[in-house]
């Protein structure tokens, strides 16, 4: 192929080994391409970590690459290939950690596991997927699965394809709890459009509760987080028809009003070692040190 340029032209959805066999699926839009050609150029599948479709400048005649019946992967395949994806991943996550006991060395434990699986690829493979058809049997199951190991990227990326196509799916209740424990400000954008837009009303209440933790941990937005917790409180039958997460609210807003810093702290009743008991009151005008701890 020596003086032949090439350009990628198709990327692959997936690739993966099985069976001492490497299996590559690309895009409908690749078997339409190849279909409708009268001539085609010349194609070569580069396969060496990934793979892509490349096109020659030199043009030969045209050889049907694959059978009319496959140009369209049905709804089941959809769901056959998620599957696939997400099992070689979760094999090769618990071979990681299985090889990951047998380190007995705490610095070389810590050196492996910088090496763990990374998801990034599979979570793509499956959105491509998604966004192929976000409709195919198979496709929630496989959005469920991402959540819980997408990059933020490509968790935005999930939020968006959910709130189009499965407002009304339990799933966004999974992200929404990912977003609210998150560090910093991120995810409070897509915790306020999962509180607005989803279609479950008790994925909205979630939304809103992670919200309002997420903002009072924050002192800029300590009295936003509070309004929040106090407007969801205000849920007619919020205590009735989700009871613990009203009782977790409760909770927010006390602490929020009476254990934040520069609150007068309540009174404490205890007995020290001498089983003498005791009052934070009595010792009004001094420095007290409360020590918490626990042991797990």
């Amino acid at each position: 192929m020596d003086g032949v340029d090439y350009t990628i032209k198709f990327a692959p959805l997936w690739l993966i080994q099985h069976k001492n066999k490497l299996r590559i699926r690309f895009s409908t839009e690749y078997y339409t391409y190849c279909m409708k050609l009268t001539t085609i150029t010349t194609t070569v599948a580069l396969i060496c970590g990934s793979a892509a479709l490349l096109q020659a400048q030199e043009s030969v005649p045209a050889t049907p690459l694959v059978p009319a019946a496959q140009a369209e992967p049905s709804k089941e395949s959809a769901k056959k290939q998620i599957e696939a994806i997400t099992s070689a991943f979760d094999k090769e996550v618990k071979a990681f950690y299985a090889e990951l006991r047998k380190v007995k060395d705490r610095d070389k434990r810590n050196e492996l596991f910088k090496e763990r699986p990374d998801s990034k690829a599979s979570v793509g493979q499956i959105l491509a997927l998604v966004k192929q058809d976000p409709k195919a049997e198979g496709v929630e199951d496989g959005l469920a699965w991402s959540v819980r190991r997408a990059r933020p990227q490509q968790s935005q990326e999930i939020l968006e394809l959910l709130l189009t196509h499965y407002k009304d799916s339990k799933v966004l209740g999974s992200l929404a709890q990912n977003y609210g424990r998150s560090w910093g400000e991120h995810g409070i954008k897509e915790l306020r459009l999962i509180a607005d837009k989803a279609g479950s009303e008790k994925v909205r209440q979630g939304a809103m509760y992670y919200l309002g933790s997420k903002l009072g941990r924050q002192e800029a937005t300590k009295k936003e987080g509070l309004e929040v917790m106090k407007k969801l409180q205000q849920t007619p039958g919020l205590a009735e028809s989700n009871p613990r997460l009203f009782e977790q609210v409760k909770g927010e807003i006390f602490v929020a009003e009476n254990l934040s810093v520069g609150c007068k702290a309540p009174d404490i009743v205890g007995k020290d070692q001498d089983d003498k008991e005791f009052k934070l009151s009595d010792y009004k005008g001094q420095v007290v040190l409360l020590d918490f701890w626990g042991i797990w």
